[in-house]
């Protein structure tokens, strides 16, 4: 399977790899027995709260007093514990009580990854979903449940290619933002622990990030209207696209969407929450774009 510019080997769940394991340059996923992670690391975080489970980490550095993080765990209360060793391009788990190889697959690309990027400092993660319009990626931002993946489900229907459901990668490349696809999963429905179903028409290039629509709930009958941000607004559309983060990371990512809305072009539309108006939502986004 290919997620986030990488192949992903789950030597021991056969069901859930695609390719050959001899492939170069593969993060394989493998299990471990290691009975405790204290022996390991030497800091653990108290338990938060992640897609309905508690979680915490476990490191040897703190991560914001360190520029990459190359080794840490993240435990996931009675399902599974991940352990990232990035020298080796590994993900190693211990199963928990409840573990199945399809919460492994779950935890492993929609949350775990996703923080390994940006710990060791190699992507930014945003909570948008992505599409591409005239081959150039879009990003829909907006709150839980404000109608992403409604409007994603619906280019998708329309031939275009993704890049993302819930989640894509940003990448600062000299000076200039590109987007890396996620994972090749829709899911229309709102479930948690579960990726959805697999999607053919899934981008794998690497692209210059084009622009990000803020999608603004309104009435069934109000009109559809695209308003370009600035300042203190396009900031904070950037600053809570971001995905879900312990504490010791709100400062790297404070700075990264303050340099990021610099650069990038960020619009609001207004959608009306109607579903039988998604095509004129679909149409104006056409036509903001030149089609």
């Amino acid at each position: 399977m290919i997620a986030f510019n990488r192949i992903f080997l789950f030597l021991d769940e056969p069901s859930l790899t695609d390719m050959p394991c001899d492939v170069l340059n593969g993060i394989i996923v493998c299990q471990v027995n290691i009975s405790t992670l204290c022996d390991i690391f030497t800091l653990q975080s108290p338990w938060v709260e992640i897609t309905e489970r508690r979680v915490r980490y476990y490191a040897n550095v703190v991560f914001e007093d360190s520029s990459s993080v190359d080794e840490w765990a993240l435990e996931v209360e009675d399902v599974v514990t991940l352990i990232w060793q990035g020298k080796t391009n590994t993900i190693r788990y211990i199963e928990g009580k409840k573990y199945t190889a399809e919460l492994l697959q779950f935890w492993v690309l929609h949350t775990f990854f996703p923080l390994v990027l940006e710990l060791a400092n190699l992507s930014h993660i945003l909570h948008v979903s992505t599409v591409e319009i005239d081959k150039k990626p879009i990003l829909f931002s907006a709150l839980s449940g404000g109608g992403k993946s409604t409007l994603l489900n619906y280019f998708l229907k329309q031939g275009h290619r993704i890049y993302g459901d819930d989640t894509v990668a940003i990448e600062e490349i000299d000076g200039s933002y590109k987007v890396v696809a996620s994972y090749p999963f829709h899911r229309p429905y709102r479930k948690a622990e579960v990726l959805g179903y697999p999607i053919d028409n899934f981008a794998t290039e690497v692209k210059p990030l084009y622009r990000v629509y803020r999608l603004d709930k309104s009435s069934e009958t109000s009109k559809i209207k695209i308003e370009e941000l600035h300042g203190v607004e396009k900031f904070e559309t950037l600053y809570q696209s971001q995905f879900v983060t312990f504490e010791n990371l709100t400062k790297s990512r404070y700075n990264f969407a303050t340099k990021m809305a610099q650069q990038a072009q960020v619009f609001k539309i207004s959608v009306p929450w109607d579903m039988e108006r998604l095509e004129e939502v679909y149409q104006a986004l056409l036509i903001h774009n030149g089609i």
